[in-house]
């Protein structure tokens, strides 16, 4: 874990990855909550507005890994930043709806630039500690998710709804320490390159069992993760009568924690197993989560950190676990999985805006079903294969057809 602290290719790829999602992190309060006022938005095309965004983010990643495979990442690492950066500045400019959607589209191609070289030039430059090296990755997007409702409700109570522009302009200051970190990385990247190729080749050593736990649980957790992040704030200000800024605050408490949570996670799980890491947090998420949404007042200052903790431990075991499935061209691999992760996130936005509506659940029913997603994901989790000193294992409820050896990385 040492040796990670001084890794600066893993520093400059989670310095990119703290960029782009600081931007991301703000855009459910840049939407939900001073966007939807402006526009007059429904909490339907909330969840339309950001689910848009999300679904280009992902549905576009595999392309990005394969050019990223091809060319190297460098580029695409910092054009996305800059993508990004300039189209969330110009979202608060947009007069209606329609050019708002088109906008949240055309922003997501930036985010989805960046993951899948980031992913797997992480997973490279960890070495042997995977799953702590992937922590560290992710530690910088979470950390960026906190900083990012909090940095953009300070600045939109202050300029209005223009003040994206400021957003932006923070994303455009980092973007040319990110081209000059990201040299050595693409050096790096550029040793352990392989040819790039379309044809996606699942691990022969992964059960169809196990390939199909896996889908199960990543779907379920993007959808409850992202639905819960952004929602949580328009919670507390419709239901929990908060101001923005006291709701944008829980927002970054549970963001920014989860951001620990993932560097716990992520070494926990070198040492016990990331399948004990992912079904644990997820047990523990629903009753902290129902508490939160069931009490709806200060005290979700106190819970909201302990929610973001196990929510992040889940993270890296799982991206770990998906990488090694798709063990060659890592880059499409790692745009295929977390393109599918955010591609579910977003239908997660969309589902959960739909039942909040007044007419259907409401805000308060949808939030506590949403509480009981983590406990279902826990259960599938427990059908997948344990990968730990270079052997798949058995999970306790035993799948069909388990395989007893590979060189997969540990989990």
């Amino acid at each position: 874990m040492r040796s990670l602290l001084k890794n600066v290719t893993l520093w400059s790829l989670t310095l990119g990855h703290f960029s782009v999602d600081l931007l991301s992190g703000a855009m459910p309060i840049v939407v939900g909550l001073y966007l939807r006022d402006s526009l007059g938005l429904t909490l339907s095309e909330v969840g339309l507005l950001l689910g848009t965004f999300v679904m280009a983010s992902s549905l576009t990643q595999p392309l990005f890994g394969y050019l990223s495979d091809l060319y190297g990442g460098r580029w695409f690492a910092v054009g996305g930043l800059l993508w990004l950066a300039v189209l969330t500045a110009s979202l608060g400019f947009m007069p209606n709806f329609g050019l708002a959607l088109v906008v949240a589209l055309f922003a997501g191609l930036g985010v989805a630039a960046f993951h899948p070289q980031g992913a797997s030039g992480a997973n490279i430059a960890s070495g042997e500690h995977k799953t702590a090296g992937i922590a560290m990755f992710m530690l910088g997007g979470n950390g960026g998710f906190a900083v990012g409702p909090l940095l953009a409700s300070v600045i939109l109570d202050n300029t209005g709804i223009r003040g994206t522009a400021l957003l932006g302009l923070a994303g455009l200051l980092i973007a040319p320490f990110l081209y000059f970190l990201t040299g050595r990385a693409q050096a790096v990247a550029s040793t352990e390159k392989k040819k790039a190729n379309w044809k996606i080749e699942l691990n022969p050593l992964f059960t169809m069992t196990a390939v199909t736990m896996l889908i199960l649980v990543m779907s379920f957790r993007a959808m409850s993760q992202s639905a819960m992040s952004s929602f949580t704030p328009q919670f507390f200000v419709d239901i929990a009568q908060f101001s923005k800024t006291e709701a944008s605050l829980i927002s970054s408490l549970m963001l920014a924690v989860l951001a620990v949570g993932t560097l716990v996670g992520g070494a926990l799980s070198d040492r016990i197993g990331g399948i004990k890491v992912m079904a644990g947090s997820m047990i523990l998420s629903t009753p902290l989560l129902l508490l939160m949404y069931w009490l709806g007042d200060w005290r979700a200052y106190w819970l909201a950190p302990f929610v973001g903790f196990v929510t992040g431990a889940a993270w890296p075991p799982m991206l770990v676990l998906a990488q090694a499935l798709f063990n060659k061209n890592m880059g499409v691999g790692s745009g295929v999985a977390l393109g599918f992760v955010f591609a579910m996130g977003g239908i997660g936005l969309q589902i959960t805006g739909w039942l909040a509506e007044p007419d259907r659940l409401g805000l308060t029913n949808a939030m506590l079903l949403l509480s009981v997603v983590p406990l279902v994901t826990a259960w599938f989790a427990l059908f997948l294969p344990t990968i730990k000193k270079g052997e798949i294992q058995a999970p306790a409820p035993k799948p069909i057809g388990v395989v007893e050896q590979t060189d997969l990385p540990q989990v």
